[in-house]
């Protein structure tokens, strides 16, 4: 899963932003927590998370879950939080590639 960290350097890349004072103004979000951050003292709250996956053009949910994981006070509910990730994934695309294959079994080329 992915870090803040990771997200804040990939919105930065997104944006072409050449420092973390950018990227805070961009997140509209003070620069110290960018420094934040950037020491592992915090993690995305929700509304950042939703501007980060708009940037990054991801499902906001990703962002959510990612940071909830980060500062799960252990390792059991940090394990969950990544749990429920693999598995909303696992089944939101399950459906879509099922439907797909019913599509085209009913429309041959």
């Amino acid at each position: 899963m992915r870090t803040t960290v990771d997200y804040l350097d990939a919105v930065k890349a997104k944006l072409g932003l050449p420092s973390d004072y950018a990227a805070a103004k961009a997140l509209r979000i003070a620069h110290s927590a960018i420094s934040r951050y950037r020491n592992g003292k915090g993690s995305f709250d929700d509304e950042v998370a939703f501007r980060v996956a708009e940037i990054l053009d991801i499902n906001p949910l990703e962002v959510i879950v990612s940071a909830r994981a980060e500062r799960a006070l252990n390792d059991d509910a940090r394990s969950r939080w990544e749990g429920y990730w693999e598995n909303f994934s696992r089944s939101f695309q399950s459906p879509v590639s099922r439907a797909d294959a019913r599509q085209l079994s009913l429309w041959p080329v």
